[in-house]
């Protein structure tokens, strides 16, 4: 029961009808007999800072950050993290002594489950990569930090997909080039990738039927990931599926998300084995 005294967490988004989060982070806080809660808060645009200040008056000790607030959300915190500040994206909030500070976990979670399931050598890859938002800013900078050979960025903005490139050559590593959406040659760019990448959110629930790529030009030895967990198998990987392709949902990166983030607002050490189990748990239920 939520007293005066429970500690509260929230997750700022929109849409977020399709998130496992709470229900992830309850069952943990649970399991470990914390009294906290986590729940959503449906909030985009104008009204975020208004949230935000909202919180900043209540019983809380962070906030995640979810789309499409990654990156609006730095106009209103005290502090960045220096990878978050890199990044130029946000999905984890501590609140210390009234101070809010911003932290991403998303690159470090996205590479960490690439790893962990394929055993990969990043800097013998070629990643193409759909998407150019908050995530995906995370995931490419992180995967150039950490060696990747050379990856190729599209997103339906162009704006946000060469800001992306040229920030990650400029503050990382030169290894990334911006690809125009229209009349891009995307079956060749496929041709050319060991890994595609999507982080678009298409697919997503309750949108099932979408997909950034026809199913035609996916080929048997490309590794494909869609950063999708719900569903756990979207359109884009029943399809790559069928033509023989390896896949990997966003079930690891979210798992290695909550943990970090978890320990980052409750100051705890992370519940790796207890949010894992909880997490596949939920999976298995849907």
């Amino acid at each position: 029961m939520v007293s005066v005294h429970t500690k509260l967490i929230s997750l700022l988004g929109y849409p977020l009808a399709q998130t496992f989060a709470p229900q992830m982070f309850n069952e943990t806080f649970k399991a470990l007999d914390m009294d906290y809660f986590y729940f959503p808060i449906e909030v985009e645009g104008e009204k975020l800072e208004a949230i935000v200040n909202a919180i900043r008056c209540m019983n809380y000790v962070g906030f995640n950050v979810t789309k499409p607030n990654k990156s609006a959300i730095l106009k209103c915190l005290d502090d960045l993290d220096e990878l978050a500040e890199t990044i130029g994206s946000v999905n984890v909030v501590t609140i210390r002594d009234g101070v809010l500070k911003g932290y991403n976990t998303d690159g470090v979670a996205f590479v960490q489950a690439l790893v962990d399931e394929t055993g990969m050598d990043l800097g013998e890859n070629t990643f193409l990569i759909f998407g150019a938002g908050g995530a995906s800013r995370a995931v490419c900078s992180t995967l150039a930090y950490q060696g990747a050979r050379e990856m190729y960025i599209i997103d339906k903005f162009d704006e946000a997909s060469a800001s992306l490139a040229e920030r990650v050559n400029s503050k990382i590593r030169k290894c990334a080039q911006f690809v125009p959406c229209a009349d891009a040659p995307v079956k060749d760019l496929i041709g050319q990738a060991d890994v595609l990448v999507n982080a678009t959110g298409m697919g997503m629930y309750p949108n099932v039927d979408d997909t950034p790529v026809d199913k035609a030009l996916l080929y048997r030895d490309l590794f494909v990931v869609d950063m999708t967990y719900n569903p756990t198998r979207t359109r884009l990987l029943l399809d790559a599926e069928e033509k023989g392709c390896r896949t990997m949902n966003g079930v690891g990166m979210v798992i290695n998300q909550g943990t970090r983030g978890f320990a980052l607002m409750t100051g705890k050490p992370e519940p790796v084995e207890i949010m894992k189990k909880v997490m596949y748990d939920i999976v298995a239920s849907r």
